[in-house]
C-alpha cells in the first residue's frame, strides 16, 4: 500500500470564526454538539468572563487599577499572593477582661543609717541622687551637714537637711534643698529614710557612705511593694496566653521584656508614638467601670489618668505561654502621663495600692481573624475600656494644648431652657447661653464675674442696637430706634472727660473752619458767665432770654475819679486804671453806641466811633478793659456811671 500523510493544514479545519460573546450556560458550553471551531469560541468567551467580563476582546491584557492610587496587574498567581498577605496581615485589637484584679497595698521603700562612733569630717552618706558631707568643724555651703555637735545632734541635722525643717546656715549649709524622693526620721544613733512614693520604684533608691563609723543596711533601699506594679495571678491573665514579646509578628498577647521583674518599669513596645505603646493596658475601676485618677494623695499630681504597661518575666520569651508560675509570669506597670502630656511615667504606688481593676489588652491577631465584634473594641489612650463613659473632661484632658481644628461645620444643640455656661477654676460663671426657643427668650450672657469685656473685631455690629443697664432707673438705647440715642425711662447725660463737639454732614464743604464741629464750651469762665449773665436755666431758655429784648439785662457801674487828665486821655483800666477806683464794665462786646450809657456826674454823654466825631466821649485803648477818652479834662471826684445794656 502507498504511505498515506495526515497533516494538520489539510486534515483539521482552520478556525476563521472568533466569537468572545458567548454567554456561559450548559446547553452552550457542553450539551449541543459543536465542532472544536465552536469549543474554542466557548473556551475565548469564558476567558474574557474570567478577565473581568469587560467589553472588549478575550485576549485584551489585564487594566492596571487606578481608584484611590495606583495599583498593580496581577495574574491568578499573583491574585493569590496578594490575598494570602492580606488574610495574614497583623493587626491588634483591645480585648477586655470583667475579671477584678485586686492591686496589692503599696509599701515604701527605706532604709537606715546607723552610726557606731563619731563622725568624721568630709565623711558622706549618699541618698538618692544627693551627697551629704559631714562637716566639723562646720562650713556653711550646700548639702553641709553640722557634725561639730553630739552624734544625736549629727543625725538630727541630716533629718532636718532631708525634711527641709531646720535652720539653713545652722543645721545645714545654706542652699541645701528639701530631698525629692525620702523623707527621714532619727534617734540618738539613726537616721530612718523612707521613700516618698510608695511601691517598689523607691527601691532603687541608693544608700552609700564613705564613713568608717557610719552604715546602712544595704546599697540601696528596701522593703517597698505593691502599688505601682502587680503580677497577674491565676483568673487574671489575657484570655490569650501566648506571649507576643518585643517588636515581633507573633501572634498573641503583646507583651515586653520586664527588666527586672517584680519591680515596676517603664519597659515598652514602641507603638504609634510615646504616649501609645503596643503593650499599653487600659484600666477602668472594677466596680465603677470609670478611668481611674490620681487623688494627688501621693508624689503624682491629681487628675491624671492612670495606664498599664504588660511585661514578662525572664523565661516569656516570644511565642511562649503565659502562666501564673516562674517565669513565665507577667505584671502590670502602672503609669500616667507625664507633666508635658508627651511620655509616659511611673505613679506612685498610693494611687493605686488596694484598688479593684479591671484591664484591656491588645492581641496581635490575623486580619482574616477579626470577629464582628472587633470594630467597636477599638483601643486608644483616649477612651476608656470596657463599660468606661468617654466623658468630655476626659476628652479635654487627653486633647491637651493641642487645638481642635475642624474642617466642617460644627453644631451644639441645646434643648429647650438648657445653658451651656463656662466657668473659671473657682466655679465663677463667665460666659453663658440659655435655649429659650419655647418662651422666645433665648440669651448670651457674659456675667457678672467678668472682669473686662475685650471685644478687638474690625467691626462690631449690632443689627438690632444695644440697650446699656437695662435694670437701671435710665437705661440707654443706642439704635433700639433706627439713628437714635435715646432713655426709655429717665434723664439722659453727655458728659465729656475732655470736651463735647457739635456736627453733622453739612459741615463738610461749608467755611466753619473749626473740623470737630461747635464745641459747647471753651472755658469753665464761659458756665460762670453763662450763670451770670441768664442764672442756672435750661439752653432754650438762655436762648429765649437772648432773642427778647425786654429780657435784656442792665448792669450798671459807678467809679470816682482819683486823679485829674486831660482831653482825649485814656480814662479807666484793670482795676480803675491810674485814674478811678473801680474798674469799667467790658464793652467791646456789645454796639459801642447803642448798648452802653455813659454818665459824668449824673449828665448823660454823647457817644462817638471816636475823635473826630466831636462828641462828649469815644472808645480808650481799651473797650475790653472799660477804658473810655473824653473829649473834656475829667477832675478829681467826678462821678462816671456806665450803663451796658445785655
Amino acid at each position: 500500500m502507498g504511505r498515506t500523510f495526515i497533516r494538520q493544514d489539510t486534515q483539521v479545519r482552520n478556525s476563521d470564526v472568533y466569537d468572545d460573546t458567548i454567554a456561559p450556560s450548559l446547553a452552550a458550553f457542553e450539551t449541543n454538539p459543536t465542532e472544536i471551531e465552536g469549543d474554542l469560541n466557548n473556551v475565548r468567551s469564558m476567558l474574557s468572563h474570567l478577565l473581568d467580563v469587560q467589553a472588549g476582546n478575550w485576549y485584551d491584557v489585564i487594566t492596571t487599577p487606578s481608584t484611590l492610587e495606583a495599583g498593580s496587574q496581577r495574574g491568578v498567581s499573583n491574585l493569590n499572593d496578594a490575598l494570602h498577605l492580606l488574610e495574614k496581615k497583623r493587626v491588634l485589637r483591645a480585648v477586655k477582661l470583667l475579671t477584678d484584679v485586686t492591686v496589692t497595698a503599696s509599701v515604701a521603700a527605706s532604709e537606715t543609717l546607723t552610726s557606731s562612733g563619731v563622725f568624721t569630717d568630709t565623711e558622706t552618706v549618699t541618698i538618692g541622687s544627693r551627697t551629704y558631707t559631714f562637716r566639723t568643724p562646720f562650713v556653711d555651703a550646700a548639702d553641709n551637714i553640722d557634725a561639730s555637735g553630739t552624734i544625736a545632734q549629727t543625725h538630727e541635722n541630716l533629718r532636718r537637711a532631708i525634711n527641709g525643717d531646720g535652720v539653713a546656715g545652722t543645721n545645714y549649709g545654706t542652699g541645701t534643698a528639701v530631698h525629692a524622693d525620702v523623707s527621714a526620721a532619727d534617734t540618738a544613733t539613726t537616721n530612718v529614710l523612707t521613700a516618698l512614693a510608695g511601691g517598689t520604684q523607691g527601691n532603687a533608691l541608693v544608700s552609700t557612705e564613705t564613713g568608717a563609723n557610719l552604715a546602712f543596711g544595704g546599697a540601696t533601699f528596701s522593703g517597698g511593694a505593691g502599688g505601682d506594679v502587680e503580677v497577674l495571678g491565676a483568673g487574671e491573665l489575657p484570655t490569650n496566653t501566648t506571649a507576643a514579646v518585643g517588636v515581633v509578628t507573633t501572634l498573641g498577647t503583646v507583651v515586653a521584656s520586664a527588666t527586672a521583674f517584680l519591680t515596676a518599669g517603664l519597659d515598652e513596645i514602641v507603638g504609634s508614638n510615646a504616649m501609645s505603646p503596643k503593650n499599653l493596658l487600659e484600666l477602668v475601676d472594677g466596680s465603677t467601670g470609670d478611668p481611674i485618677l490620681t487623688a494627688g494623695t501621693g508624689q503624682s499630681p491629681a487628675g491624671k489618668r492612670i495606664w498599664g504597661l504588660l511585661q514578662g518575666e525572664s523565661g516569656l520569651t516570644d511565642g511562649v505561654t503565659i502562666t501564673d508560675t516562674t517565669t513565665t509570669r507577667v505584671q502590670i506597670s502602672f503609669v500616667i502621663g507625664n507633666a508635658t502630656n508627651d511620655d509616659l511615667i511611673l505613679v506612685d504606688g498610693v494611687e493605686m495600692g488596694g484598688k479593684v481593676i479591671n484591664y484591656c489588652y491588645r492581641e496581635r491577631i490575623r486580619l482574616e481573624d477579626l470577629v464582628e465584634g472587633d470594630f467597636l473594641n477599638t483601643a486608644s489612650i483616649d477612651i476608656g475600656a470596657g463599660a468606661v463613659t468617654p466623658t468630655r473632661q476626659l476628652g479635654y484632658d487627653n486633647q491637651g494644648v493641642t487645638p481642635v481644628e475642624l474642617a466642617t461645620n460644627a453644631d451644639l444643640d441645646l434643648s429647650a431652657g438648657v445653658a451651656w455656661t463656662i466657668r473659671d477654676l473657682l466655679d465663677a460663671d463667665l460666659f453663658q447661653i440659655i435655649e429659650g426657643s419655647g418662651g422666645g427668650t433665648t440669651q448670651l450672657n457674659i456675667l457678672s464675674d467678668v472682669d473686662e469685656l475685650d471685644i478687638d473685631a474690625v467691626l462690631t455690629d449690632f443689627a438690632n442696637g444695644v440697650t446699656i443697664d437695662s435694670g437701671s432707673a435710665s437705661p440707654i438705647d443706642v439704635g433700639v430706634t433706627d439713628g437714635h440715642v435715646e432713655t426709655s425711662a429717665g434723664d439722659l447725660h453727655l458728659q465729656a472727660a475732655a470736651e463735647i463737639f457739635l456736627d453733622d454732614v453739612n459741615q463738610v464743604g461749608s467755611t466753619w473752619a473749626q473740623t470737630d464741629g461747635i464745641l459747647l464750651s471753651d472755658t469753665t469762665a464761659e458756665w460762670d458767665a453763662y450763670e451770670v449773665e441768664f442764672g442756672e436755666v435750661s439752653l432754650l431758655n438762655a436762648i429765649v432770654q437772648a432773642a427778647n429784648p425786654g429780657n435784656a439785662r442792665v448792669i450798671k457801674t459807678y467809679a470816682n475819679v482819683t486823679a485829674t487828665e486831660t482831653a482825649d486821655t485814656d480814662i479807666g483800666g484793670t482795676a480803675g486804671g491810674a485814674n478811678l477806683d473801680a474798674q469799667l464794665p467790658d464793652m467791646s462786646a456789645g454796639v459801642f453806641l447803642q448798648d452802653y450809657d455813659t454818665f459824668v456826674n449824673g449828665n448823660l454823654q454823647r457817644p462817638g466811633a471816636d475823635a473826630s466825631a466831636n462828641n462828649d466821649y469815644y472808645p480808650g485803648t481799651s473797650l475790653a478793659l472799660g477804658q473810655l477818652k473824653f473829649e473834656f479834662p475829667v477832675k478829681i471826684n467826678d462821678v462816671i456811671a456806665v450803663i451796658a445794656y445785655t
